[in-house]
């Protein structure tokens, strides 16, 4: 099964962190949004192999773009509650994940960010992501 297909709630929460950060600063890009995606890739690479090491956090726009995606991403490995303050019963994730799979899944939004920034320019994969995103939203029956 593809990354897409069995990881998309995975997916969908990290890049809908990233849409908030672009939400609230229209200067974000798409290289703001591979910065953050390389660092945390490393982060947890070197954390699979048993690494020490201190994660350098990127500057800037980029590093707003880390700290929510980072707290995604520990939210999904289990680690942490979403919100803090939040009663960790209240905290709900459909599951926890392992750190090989949050691994595909950086190294899958990094391809996309690739591929929509060839296309759409400094901002094509903010814009396309946006537009995912609007749709999916837009398909919930609430």
């Amino acid at each position: 099964m593809r990354v897409e297909e069995e990881y998309a709630d995975v997916l969908q929460n990290i890049e809908a962190a990233i849409i908030a950060v672009f939400d609230g600063n229209s200067g974000v890009v798409d290289r703001d949004v591979l910065t953050t995606i390389d660092t945390l890739i490393g982060a947890y690479q070197r954390e699979k192999r048993n690494r020490v090491g201190v994660t350098q956090c990127p500057q800037g726009r980029a590093g707003t773009v880390y700290e929510q995606c980072r707290r995604v991403c520990e939210w999904r490995l289990g680690r942490q509650v979403l919100n803090e303050g939040e009663p960790v019963e209240d905290d709900f994730r459909s599951e926890e994940l392992g750190v090989y799979e949050l691994i595909l899944c950086l190294k899958r939004i990094r391809k996309s960010i690739r591929l929509w920034h060839k296309q759409g320019g400094r901002q094509g994969y903010l814009k396309y992501v946006r537009q995912f995103l609007d749709d999916a939203n837009s398909r919930i029956d609430i």
